[in-house]
């Protein structure tokens, strides 16, 4: 099967899986770098050298889906089920919806005040909830039977939680500079 033509799975010799192993994933991305590394191919001309860099971008960035949790579940199920999560963002849940804008108004206040101790314990907060809406995404993907609405439901609530914490890190930035 052609390059191009794999999945990322394929990609690292994986079978589709929410659960992946980080340490594995890096280590085999590590040995397909070298592989493909364009220095290597110098010797073949600027064909073979095009074709290298081609491979070693694709495998960059199916490492940074596969590594990411969102967006792979969410490339989990444009594989499998041919469902693209990527555009919709809608969550009907007013209770989480109530919490978010709850910690979103403490994310503004403590970036307000520059109180890095504060958005580090928030951050603390919201990654404690992110790796147990995590384990509850992981735990709808091994079930036999795919809730495709709960699988977009918990993709979204993890969306927005890394969200969350990629704005804390920003305001953890301006606060340091």
């Amino acid at each position: 099967m052609a390059e191009a033509q794999r999945n990322y799975f394929e990609l690292f010799g994986l079978e589709p899986n929410f659960f992946v192993d980080q340490k594995e994933l890096s280590s085999k991305l590590k040995r397909l770098l070298q592989s493909a590394h364009p220095d290597r191919h110098a010797q073949g001309g600027s064909q073979q050298q095009m074709l290298a860099m081609q491979k070693t971008t694709r495998l960059n960035d199916a490492f940074a889906v596969l590594k990411h949790p969102v967006k792979r579940a969410q490339y989990l199920l444009q594989v499998v089920k041919g469902i693209d999560t990527t555009k919709d963002h809608t969550v009907n849940d007013p209770e989480f919806l109530m919490q978010q804008l709850e910690l979103r108004e403490e994310l503004d206040t403590l970036a307000q005040q520059k109180d890095a101790a504060g958005l580090m314990t928030l951050a603390d907060k919201i990654e404690a909830m992110a790796e147990e809406q995590e384990a509850s995404l992981g735990q709808r993907f091994e079930q036999e039977d795919w809730d495709l609405e709960a699988l977009k439901v918990s993709i979204y609530k993890l969306q927005f939680l890394h969200k969350t914490l990629n704005d804390i890190e920003l305001a953890e930035d301006k606060i340091l500079d």
